[in-house]
């Protein structure tokens, strides 16, 4: 455990480890990525970083717009969640690091707090929002949208 005072550091390595395995799926053009929201590369995508999530022993949430909700829980269950993380979906012609990098840095904390033993008093959710870039289904950000009450799930 960090001493008091002292700067915590995430595993680095792991998490571009992490990046690189997830750069595997749906590869693009140029080095980047096709990942399209709800294709059989975003499936493929989604149960890799679930996998990460349950091996971090995070519990899965998903809406009903498809969004995954990965929550590492706080030792105060009345206390509000921190949410981190972004989108796992490309444009058809995405970079690697787009989205990919807000939702694994996220995942990649949890797992630095779990080597580090340390608890914290509100839950950390790990979150990939479904079609955040909306490439396939108009507008972009539906979900995380929805979510904040900009857009009715209709």
């Amino acid at each position: 455990m960090a001493a008091p005072g002292e700067n915590l550091r995430i595993n680095s390595d792991r998490l571009w480890d992490s990046l690189m395995e997830m750069a595997k799926i749906g590869p693009g053009i140029a080095g980047g990525n096709n990942r399209q929201t709800l294709t059989d590369s975003d499936k493929e995508g989604r149960a890799l970083f679930k996998s990460w999530c349950d091996a971090a022993g995070l519990s899965m949430g998903v809406d009903q717009m498809g969004t995954m909700f990965m929550t590492r829980a706080g030792t105060d269950p009345d206390a509000l969640p921190v949410y981190v993380g972004s989108h796992l979906d490309t444009q058809p012609t995405g970079g690697k690091y787009d989205g990919v990098l807000g939702v694994l840095s996220g995942l990649e904390v949890v797992r630095s707090l779990n080597d580090l033993g340390i608890k914290t008093k509100h839950p950390i959710v790990v979150t990939n929002w479904t079609n955040e870039e909306g490439a396939r289904f108009a507008p972009a950000m539906l979900a995380s949208g929805v979510f904040a009450g900009v857009h009715t799930q209709d």
